[in-house]
C-alpha cells in the first residue's frame, strides 16, 4: 500500500496501453490485433477461457492484499457522486500518518484485512493494522444504473466510449482511439453494445431458470452490473495485467474475465460474436450478485467453474444449462490423464495455469453435472455449505476432501468411477 498513489485518486484515465494504442486505427468488428487463439473454438486450450482475475483475485494471500491501495477506496468516496449515503464509518491511518474517514459496508474481516464494500459494488481491501476505529451506520444504498454509467464514462473518457443500459447491466465499449469512427464502423459497434445487453439479459433469464429448478435460493441483484468491452486486444491486455497484478493466466491467453473486487465483467470486442467465454464469466457475476455465494469467500474452484461451464450459447441465446450434456467438457473429462477429481477438490492449483487448466475445467463440469443430475439432495447441501462461507475466511485444503465426502456421503474415487460409467450411457441414450 503506497500513499504516493493518492495523487491519482481523482483522475479517471484508462490503463496505459503499450505501443501508442490510442493513436492506432480502430479495429474492425470481431477482429483483434493478433491472430492468437484464445479459446477452444479457435483451436486453443481450455486454459484460454478466461476467469484469470476471478481466480487470481480470490486466491491472493494477504501479502498481495497489502499492496492493494486504500487510495482507490478514497477515490470512490471522495471523487464519486452521491457521497451523502450513510454507511459504517472507518477511521484509517495512511502511510504518512494522516488519518482519514471513509464510509462503506463492512463485508468481512480476516487474514489481516478488512473488506469494505462501496455503493457501486466495488470491494477494497484494507490492512487491519491501518483501521483505527469503526462506527456502525446503516449500509449505503446502491448507486443507480445511470450513476454507474456516469462513473465508467468518466473513468474511460466520454470521447472513447459507446454505452447502453440493459438493467441490471451497464455496458461500456471502450474505443482504441479518440479519433472519430467512420459512420459504418460506429453503427456496427453500437449494434455490438446493444447485442451485448440483450445477450447478457438472456443469459440471466437462463441462469434464473436453472437455479429455480435446482431450488437454489437467490436474492435480487443489489448493484448495477458493469460490462466493459475493449475494442483493441492491447487495451484489454493492459487492463487485465493492471487488474490482476500480473498473476495467473497470461493476459494474451485470456478472452474475458470477471473480477470479484471491482465486480466488473471485462471482455474483448473480438469475443462479441459468440460470447462463448463472456457467457462463462457472466455466470460468475450472477452467482456472486444474487446471494448464492459471497465474494472473497473460500469457494473451491471446481464448484463455481463447474457451474459456469454448464451454460453454453451461440451468440444470440443460451442453448443449454448445467443438467445438459456438454460434448466439449464431457470428452475432456473422460480423456483427462494427469488431473483427477481428488486433485481439483483438494486444491485449486490445476485451474491456475495454462498447462493443466483444460483437464481441470473438464473435471469441474463432470463433477458438477453428476451432482446436479444424480445427487440433487447432496447438491443442495453443498450449495448451502458453500453459501455459508464468509469473505476472507481461511479454507484448509487438507480438509476439503473430508468435508466433501461427509456432505455427499460417498468417496471422491467412487463418484469419479460412477461418472465414467454414467456419462457414456447418457451420451448413448441421447443419440437414440
Amino acid at each position: 500500500m503506497t500513499v504516493r498513489r493518492l495523487s491519482l485518486r481523482c483522475r479517471a484515465e484508462p490503463p496505459t496501453v503499450p505501443g501508442g494504442e490510442a493513436d492506432r486505427a480502430p479495429t474492425p468488428l470481431g477482429r483483434g490485433s493478433e491472430p492468437t487463439a484464445r479459446s477452444e473454438r479457435d483451436g486453443g486450450s481450455l486454459a484460454h477461457r478466461g476467469t484469470m482475475v476471478f481466480r487470481v483475485t480470490r486466491s491472493r494471500r494477504i501479502a498481495l492484499w497489502r499492496r492493494v491501495t486504500f487510495l482507490a477506496a478514497v477515490a470512490v468516496l471522495l471523487c464519486g457522486k452521491g457521497g451523502s449515503a450513510r454507511a459504517d464509518v472507518f477511521t484509517v491511518r495512511l502511510d504518512d500518518g494522516e488519518v482519514v474517514k471513509v464510509a462503506a459496508r463492512h463485508a468481512g474481516t480476516g487474514q489481516g484485512a478488512y473488506a469494505l464494500e462501496f455503493s457501486d459494488g466495488q470491494i477494497h481491501l484494507i490492512p487491519a493494522d491501518r483501521v483505527v476505529s469503526q462506527e456502525a451506520q446503516p449500509d449505503p444504498p446502491p448507486i443507480s444504473h445511470e450513476e454507474q454509467l456516469s462513473r465508467l464514462v468518466a473513468e474511460f473518457g466520454e470521447t472513447r466510449t459507446l454505452t447502453d443500459i440493459a438493467k441490471p447491466f451497464v455496458i461500456v465499449l471502450v474505443r482504441s482511439s479518440q479519433r472519430p469512427w467512420e459512420p459504418s464502423v460506429e453503427k456496427r459497434l453500437e449494434a455490438v453494445v446493444t447485442q451485448a445487453g440483450k445477450f447478457f439479459r438472456g443469459m440471466q433469464t437462463s441462469f434464473l431458470e436453472f437455479v429455480k429448478q435446482a431450488h437454489v435460493e437467490t436474492t435480487p441483484v443489489k448493484y448495477p452490473l458493469p460490462v466493459i468491452i475493449f475494442e483493441h486486444d492491447q487495451q484489454f491486455n493492459a487492463y487485465a495485467v493492471a487488474t490482476s497484478d500480473g498473476k495467473g493466466l497470461s493476459a494474451p491467453s485470456t478472452a474475458a474475465f470477471y473480477d470479484v473486487l471491482s465486480n466488473r465483467l471485462v471482455l474483448r470486442l473480438s469475443e462479441c460474436t459468440t460470447f462463448d467465454t463472456p457467457l462463462h464469466e457472466a455466470v460468475h457475476q450472477q452467482v456472486y450478485n444474487r446471494g448464492i455465494l459471497q465474494r472473497l469467500a473460500p469457494i473451491p474452484f471446481w464448484f463455481h467453474e463447474g457451474l459456469a461451464t454448464g451454460f453454453e450459447g451461440d451468440g444470440e441465446r443460451i442453448r443449454s444449462g448445467p443438467r445438459a450434456i456438454s460434448d466439449r467438457y464431457g470428452q475432456m473429462a473422460l480423456r483427462a490423464k494427469v488431473v483427477d477429481w481428488r486433485e481439483i477438490i483438494a486444491n485449486d492449483r490445476a485451474f491456475q495455469g495454462d498447462v493443466l487448466a483444460g483437464e481441470a475445467y473438464g473435471h469441474a463440469w463432470g463433477l458438477h453435472w453428476l451432482l446436479v443430475t444424480k445427487y440433487r439432495t447432496e447438491y443442495h447441501k453443498l450449495v448451502r455449505h458453500f453459501a455459508a462461507k464468509k469473505p476472507l475466511e481461511v479454507d484448509r485444503p487438507d480438509e476439503r476432501i473430508a468435508e466433501f465426502e461427509r456432505i455427499v456421503g460417498k468417496s471422491v474415487d467412487v463418484l469419479q468411477r460412477e461418472f465414467h460409467t454414467e456419462l457414456p450411457r447418457a451420451m448413448a441414450r441421447r443419440k437414440h
